[in-house]
C-alpha cells in the first residue's frame, strides 16, 4: 500500500500472510466489509497513529500496528469507520486526536484506542451533541494526560460539556479523581477545584459568563418526528426534582437539561402518571405574550402564545404549547 509511513509499511510487509489471514476471517465475520473502505481507513486513520507511535516509542510500532489493524477491521466491518461509515467521528478521532496520545497508545494500544473509539461512538449517538467540541477538547488536553484513567476522566467531563447533560454527576465525580490542574482545565475554570466543584453542584446552570450569555433564551428541545425529531404529538411536560417527564402521544421521555445541553431518555407511562407537582416557588415565572421574564430579562420562547404553559423545578423552567413540538428550557436563576 503506497503512501504509508515506512514503519507501518514495513510491519504490514513482514506480516503479510498473517494480516491477510485476519482480513479473510473478518470478511466471514462481517460479510458487508468493504475492502476499499478498509484500505482507506488504514491509510488515512491508522497510519497517523502508527507514525505518531514511531516518533515517541519506535520499538512499540509492531504491536501497536497489529492491534490497530485488527480494530480497523472491526470498526470498518461494522460500518463505524471508513468511507461510508454511519458516523464519521471515529475517522476524525483516529486522524486528529489519537496521535496526540501516542505514548499512552504505545503502552496500552487496545485499551486506549478502544476507549477513545467507544467514547466517540457513544457521543455521536446523542442528538445535538457537539462532537467537534468534544474532539477539540480531547486534542487540547492531550499534553496534560498521563494515564488511561485520566483519559477516561477527561473524556467523560468533555462529553458532558459538549451536550451530554445526563453525564453531569458522573463527570463531576470523574473530575474529582483527576489532578487539580487537569480537572480545572477540563471544565475550563481557574482557582481551586473544591470551589469550582461546589459551584457546579449548586446549580446545573453554573457556567462562565460567555456560556451564560449564550443561554439567554434557554435551550430548544425536540422536534416533530417527521423532521427527524423526538415527538409525534405536541408534548405535555411535568417537572420533577432533577428534570422533566414528558408525554407525547403514546411515547414518554425524561428530559435532563443544564448549562451545556439537553438530553431525552426513554421513560414509562407509569413514571409520567406517578409524577407529582415539583413547582417549588410561590409564584410562577412571569409571562408576556409568548415571552418569559426571568431575572429581569425577557426572551422569546419561540412558542405560540395561545395555550403557552410552564412547569418548573428548583432550577429550571420548561415552556411548552399544544401547538408546538418544541419545549423551551431555561435557568430560573
Amino acid at each position: 500500500m503506497s503512501g504509508l509511513h515506512d514503519a507501518f509499511a514495513s510491519v504490514l510487509a513482514a506480516g503479510r500472510r498473517q494480516f491477510n489471514a485476519r482480513a479473510a476471517e473478518a470478511r466471514h465475520q462481517y460479510p458487508a466489509l468493504d475492502t476499499a473502505a478498509f484500505a482507506a481507513f488504514l491509510g488515512t486513520a491508522v497510519d497517523p497513529v502508527v507514525a505518531a507511535v514511531h516518533a515517541v516509542d519506535a520499538p512499540r510500532v509492531a504491536p501497536v500496528a497489529v492491534v490497530a489493524y485488527e480494530m480497523a477491521l472491526e470498526l470498518v466491518g461494522q460500518a463505524l469507520a471508513g468511507p461510508g461509515a454511519r458516523v464519521g467521528v471515529v475517522d476524525r478521532l483516529w486522524q486528529a486526536v489519537a496521535p496526540r496520545y501516542a505514548r499512552l497508545i504505545a503502552a496500552q494500544p487496545r485499551e486506549v484506542l478502544g476507549a477513545l473509539s467507544n467514547a466517540a461512538i457513544a457521543v455521536a449517538k446523542v442528538e445535538d451533541a457537539r462532537v467537534d467540541e468534544w474532539l477539540a477538547g480531547l486534542a487540547a488536553l492531550a499534553p496534560r494526560v498521563d494515564t488511561l484513567s485520566q483519559l477516561r476522566g477527561i473524556g467523560q467531563v468533555l462529553a458532558w460539556r459538549a451536550g451530554l447533560a445526563h453525564f453531569r454527576a458522573g463527570a463531576i465525580a470523574a473530575a474529582d479523581g483527576l489532578p487539580e490542574a487537569l480537572a480545572l482545565a477540563a471544565v475550563d475554570a481557574t482557582g481551586s477545584w473544591s470551589a469550582t466543584r461546589a459551584a457546579l453542584l449548586a446549580s446545573p446552570w453554573a457556567c462562565d459568563d460567555a456560556r451564560r450569555r449564550a443561554l439567554i433564551g434557554g435551550l430548544a428541545v425536540g422536534r416533530f418526528t417527521g423532521f427527524g425529531g423526538s415527538f409525534a404529538e405536541p408534548p405535555e411536560v411535568k417537572a420533577v426534582t432533577d428534570g422533566f417527564l414528558i408525554s407525547s402521544g403514546e411515547r414518554y421521555a425524561f428530559l435532563v437539561a443544564d448549562a451545556f445541553g439537553a438530553v431525552l431518555h426513554p421513560a414509562t407511562e407509569e413514571e409520567y402518571r406517578a409524577a407529582g407537582a415539583a413547582n417549588p416557588r410561590a409564584s410562577a415565572p412571569a409571562v408576556k405574550g409568548s415571552q418569559l421574564v426571568l431575572n429581569g430579562h425577557s426572551f422569546a420562547t419561540g412558542l405560540p402564545e395561545r395555550g403557552l404553559a410552564m412547569t418548573w423545578n428548583a432550577h429550571t423552567v420548561a415552556a411548552y404549547s399544544p401547538w408546538s413540538f418544541t419545549i423551551r428550557v431555561a435557568p430560573l436563576a
